[in-house]
């Protein structure tokens, strides 16, 4: 895969450029396959490597395709394939409608692989950056059990379902983020700047600093030496743990394990992985994929390392011969309530409904945290502040007091 810059006059006479991701790695064969649909190539220039890496995060962050999009791509699809239209047509007139470059882009491309004779699936699995896994393992059931149609709509309730968990999570790390961002910043803003303002005019009056005084002027004083230092090396520490965990496997399991012991925070991303992973596991199992191969999926769409690890084992487990249940409760994979209810769907043949509903359970759950975070963190940095400032205000007073008494004898 590669990222190229093309520009190409259509058949109608119209220049169209842009970036797209292909599977290529020279410009020839990128070439040959963007003139397909008729028109002639300009230009295609392959992005260096150093920028491939700032592309997809500008078009992530910027105008990117974003979940709601792909599920209501995989919506309207599912609608006109069960009025009867062919994919290909199907997909052109999405096509048409779609508002979002970048999808757009990956559409159209798409109807040229399935001009070529490619499957839907097959044109599919060339944007793997955009569309998951697990939606191209749905796609391949649904086109070999002719039932495109229900799998399209159930990989559109999947991304939904998805992108609720996750949203959820986000909204639960960035609330106390935000919150804390804003109060630290007041506070450096005042001892950064309003407190050695006052202090000195205090010196300058010749004022005695009673204990809070001093106290606020020492660490004011901190503030405006060593700050700086701190941010510069609090930043540094951010980046070295990034790169160490995109590097080193060890630090990256010690921290995701730290993460998951964290107060209210654990609790927050163990709700959300142990949600994705009955998500995939129903939708999975229900498309007819195999359990060791579901369990692969879910593997490769974990993030935290410690849950690898352990669904790793799962596998390793299910290979000797264990129950799904058993193996899941011998790694510790799931809780004990989500054991319970996929172990009543083993026995009774329902483990894709037991699956769904526990799935159900902990996206509910995993909004109470949210809630509950969101109600909690701020009444608790009202008053947190509220010390703080009056901390403040009393160093501050304090000595005005005093000068307004020398001021009146």
């Amino acid at each position: 895969m590669a990222i190229f810059r093309f520009k190409i006059l259509t058949a109608q006479g119209a220049l169209e450029k842009g970036i797209i991701e292909l599977p290529f790695t020279d410009s020839l064969a990128a070439m040959r396959y963007l003139e397909r649909r008729g028109g002639v190539a300009l230009e295609v220039t392959p992005l260096p490597p150093f920028l491939e890496g700032v592309v997809l995060w500008a078009r992530t962050k910027f105008g990117g395709i974003e979940r709601p999009d792909i599920a209501e791509f995989f919506n309207n699809m599912a609608m006109l394939t069960q009025a009867g239209v062919p994919v290909l047509s199907a997909l052109e007139e999405i096509g048409d409608e779609i508002k979002k470059p970048a999808l757009k882009m990956v559409v159209k491309f798409m109807c040229t692989d399935i001009e070529a004779g490619q499957t839907f699936s097959e044109a599919i699995d060339k944007h793997d950056r955009i569309f998951a896994p697990v939606l191209l393992q749905m796609l391949r059931i649904g086109e070999e059990t002719g039932k495109l149609d229900e799998m399209l709509k159930k990989c559109s309730e999947h991304v939904l379902h998805i992108h609720e968990i996750i949203s959820a999570t986000k909204k639960a790390m960035m609330y106390p983020g935000f919150l804390s961002a804003v109060v630290l910043g007041a506070i450096c803003f005042w001892f950064g700047y309003v407190v050695p303002q006052m202090i000195g005019l205090f010196k300058d009056l010749g004022v005695d600093l009673p204990p809070p005084t001093r106290m606020i002027m020492a660490v004011s004083d901190w503030f405006t030496t060593s700050a700086s230092s701190v941010g510069l090396g609090i930043v540094a520490a951010v980046v070295a743990s990034k790169f160490l965990r995109r590097h080193w496997a060890a630090y990256r399991y010690m921290t995701d394990a730290l993460i998951l012991k964290t107060p209210i925070v654990g609790m927050i991303v163990e709700a959300s992985i142990v949600a994705r992973i009955c998500e995939f596991l129903g939708i999975l199992i229900a498309a007819g994929i195999g359990v060791l191969r579901t369990l692969e999926i879910i593997t490769e769409s974990t993030t935290n390392l410690v849950y690898v690890r352990r669904m790793q084992g799962v596998q390793e487990a299910i290979k000797t011969g264990n129950t799904l249940t058993t193996s899941l409760r011998m790694h510790q994979a799931l809780h004990p309530f989500a054991l319970r209810m996929i172990l009543v769907g083993e026995q009774t043949g329902r483990l894709e409904e037991q699956t769904a509903y526990v799935a159900e359970v902990y996206r509910s759950k995993l909004k109470g945290l949210v809630d509950t975070l969101a109600k909690s963190l701020e009444p608790i940095l009202l008053v947190v502040v509220g010390l703080v400032f009056a901390v403040i205000m009393a160093g501050l007073l304090l000595p005005i007091y005093d000068l307004i008494g020398k001021v009146g004898k």
